[in-house]
């Protein structure tokens, strides 16, 4: 497995090896408090191997430690140091040994050198950023929870209806540029992209995607999101749906269709799940378009997508009893990019001792 991304560690993948394979595999099985960092294509995300009932072997894009002697080292205080400037400057230099895919070897993350407080202080310090990314993940369960309890909803309400209502019955749809993109600015108004698009059709605002404001006008000229819109994507992971939370205001990346409902109070919680039910995303693959390089759902398809039967007042009523929850759960993932920044903005602090742990801890009551 490979599956490790924000600190955690996600063995809901698809990829299993044989058992046969596994036992070959030997000292690549996962333990228990592993310290684990990806050393191929996107260097340096780090986690901590959670207790976990599967077994788990790790893929060969993955490096692991294994903290034999505790007495001298914290692994949760390991696995921050491999997020600090101390371990980013050394390994960005290992990077650029090599020609191809960014990737790190192990004679090389034999040489790389750490700084080690006294045992003490690594435990604070693993407690403090750790206390951090415990509400962060229990925050990340709260809106796995919450999104749940109106998929659920829906299902009960409508999971039985056919597809009989359209996407332009409900909703304006409206098509985004697609001419080359704008340059990146450190500062300035958003330009939505894919990666803002999560999976669980929320949107991620830890990444910003900054442009100047006269390219700003330019992008936003046929839309601007705003509460309870929705982007549906057309080419490369196509289909992806996030619905736009309240605060939210940026003009849409390439290859992003806006969706901005004729009435939100009617049918902004309907579309929002509807559009990530199963019969939905089958009807979605049944309108993509097979290219030779890659799929696309043409525009002009969107309006024309069929949602499940119903009515103005059952969407109503479905919005009214959804609407808390999506919006808690907004709630919770801005928190959490929040957390994320404190987290961040400490953790060079805390590791080269310009900040001290009683000062974070102050800090820490502040925010959680």
């Amino acid at each position: 497995m490979a599956d490790i991304d924000n600190g955690a560690v996600h063995a809901t993948g698809p990829d299993f090896v044989h058992e046969d394979f596994a036992r070959a595999i030997g000292a690549k099985s996962g333990q228990t408090g592993d310290v684990l960092l990806t050393t191929k294509g996107t260097v340096g995300r780090v986690a901590i191997l959670p207790d976990i009932e599967d077994r788990i072997v790790y893929s060969p894009q993955l490096c692991f430690f294994r903290v034999i002697r505790r007495e001298l080292l914290e692994p949760r205080f390991l696995a921050y140091w491999f997020k600090s400037a101390g371990f980013i400057l050394q390994s960005s230099h290992m990077q650029s040994n090599t020609d191809m895919a960014p990737y790190i070897s192990l004679t090389d993350l034999k040489s790389v050198r750490i700084d080690l407080p006294t045992l003490k202080r690594q435990r604070a310090i693993a407690e403090v950023l750790g206390a951090l990314d415990d509400k962060i993940a229990a925050n990340a369960k709260l809106i796995d929870l919450l999104l749940a309890v109106v998929n659920t909803e829906f299902v009960r309400r409508f999971g039985d209806r056919s597809l009989e209502v359209t996407v332009g019955t409900l909703a304006e749809v409206v098509d985004c540029l697609h001419s080359k993109k704008p340059e990146r600015m450190p500062d300035g108004a958003t330009l939505m992209q894919l990666n803002n698009i999560r999976d669980d059709g929320l949107v991620d605002r830890t990444s910003t995607y900054c442009v100047s404001a006269e390219d700003y006008v330019e992008w936003s000229r046929r839309f601007e999101t705003r509460a309870w819109d929705l982007v549906i994507t057309n080419v490369g992971r196509v289909g992806a749906v996030a619905r736009i939370p309240d605060g939210y205001v940026a003009a849409l990346g390439r290859n992003m269709t806006g969706i901005r409902p004729k009435d939100a109070a009617e049918s902004g919680s309907f579309i929002s799940a509807a559009l990530l039910s199963r019969a939905v995303r089958r009807e979605i693959d049944r309108r993509t378009d097979p290219g030779s390089v890659m799929s696309t759902l043409n525009v002009r398809s969107v309006p024309l997508l069929r949602l499940q039967g119903s009515s103005p007042s059952e969407r109503n009523a479905f919005h009214e009893f959804a609407s808390p929850f999506f919006e808690s759960a907004d709630a919770a993932l801005s928190e959490n990019a929040s957390l994320a920044a404190t987290r961040d903005a400490l953790l060079p602090q805390l590791v080269s001792g310009k900040v001290r742990v009683r000062d974070a801890e102050r800090t820490l009551s502040e925010v959680l």
